[in-house]
């Protein structure tokens, strides 16, 4: 059989993401190994795929080598620009970038996504150019087994955290809007990270379960109704698991593109463009977007992400 190998970005949607790359590659005949910051986090979400840690730069072109083909996710680190610079002076010519922005770096070969579709389904349509396999965002996410799917359908996993502190709704709003969807008759449980529990656990009324493992916290959703959250790869997961996501982003064309995209789910964003005045720093949608998503209106989202769901289950 022959060898390939999948280099993901550092963040677990994005392992998530190009594990669809990981099951096309099976599809056409290889034996896939990953290549992950938190490969051991996520070989307990895929227990029929084999995982590693991404590989010193002293050693990448040597491990590479014995690869018969290498996909590659682009996220403008240092790794990629080494590989860059290994394909240009052609020690390396098994490479296949995937590049979700325009890149001068963007060779024969490589995939450049289309913004208008989210990135799950512009790796599928590209792997099947690429390898003549179907049409899939199939990743072999491994289903609990032991767990009933939604068997608390009113539970909703809010995920008020992620990677990027810009990125994340107010905590204030989080809370309100727990409040809010528990007059509905929701029931509201906060996740967060182990890092991140000292801003939560003083605060009184909340649900605040612990998870040992990566693999705990995905039974935990794969049983509860819906997720709402950042952009962040926790909605990814939960969308993978088949759990209606509500996505609260402020950059629209980000979220556009990476929004999660297995099962049905939500964005809402910014009701007018923001600008960013990069040149004299003066970044206002960034630092100022979460202001201007209300409550009332991601409060609004959710129940017709719910009612749509339930319509989806008839």
């Amino acid at each position: 059989m022959k060898e390939a190998g999948v280099l993901c970005a550092s963040g677990i949607g994005d392992g998530l993401l190009m594990m669809i790359a990981a099951h096309h590659l099976k599809l056409g005949g290889y034996n896939p190994t990953i290549f992950h910051d938190s490969a051991k986090d996520l070989s307990l979400l895929f227990e029929s795929h084999n995982f590693c840690p991404h590989p010193p730069l002293e050693v990448l072109e040597e491990r590479l080598q014995g690869f018969d083909r290498v996909l590659i996710e682009n996220d403008n680190s240092e790794r990629a620009w080494h590989l860059f610079r290994l394909r240009d002076q052609g020690k390396l010519s098994n490479l296949t970038f995937f590049f979700p922005t325009p890149c001068k770096k963007m060779g024969k070969g490589d995939f450049l996504f289309n913004p208008k579709l989210p990135v799950a389904s512009n790796l599928s349509a590209a792997l099947q150019k690429l390898l003549g396999t179907p049409d899939t965002k199939e990743n072999d996410l491994t289903i609990p087994k032991d767990k009933t799917f939604k068997k608390f359908p009113k539970r909703v996993v809010i995920h008020p955290t992620s990677n990027d502190p810009k990125r994340n709704w107010r905590q204030k709003d989080f809370l309100t809007l727990a409040k809010k969807l528990e007059k509905e008759g929701f029931s509201p449980s906060f996740c967060v990270g182990p890092n991140e529990r000292k801003d939560w656990e003083d605060i009184k009324g909340i649900d605040l379960p612990k998870f040992s493992t990566l693999k705990e916290l995905k039974e935990y959703i794969y049983e509860s109704g819906f997720l709402i959250g950042n952009d962040s790869g926790l909605g990814h997961l939960a969308s993978n698991l088949g759990i209606s996501t509500l996505t609260i982003s402020g950059n629209p064309k980000r979220v556009r593109l990476w929004r999660p995209d297995w099962t049905f789910g939500k964005v809402i964003t910014l009701p007018f463009p923001l600008p960013n005045f990069k040149g004299i720093n003066v970044r206002v949608r960034e630092n100022h977007w979460k202001h201007f998503i209300t409550v009332n209106r991601a409060l609004k989202a959710f129940m017709e992400l719910a009612d749509e769901s339930s319509r989806r289950l008839l």
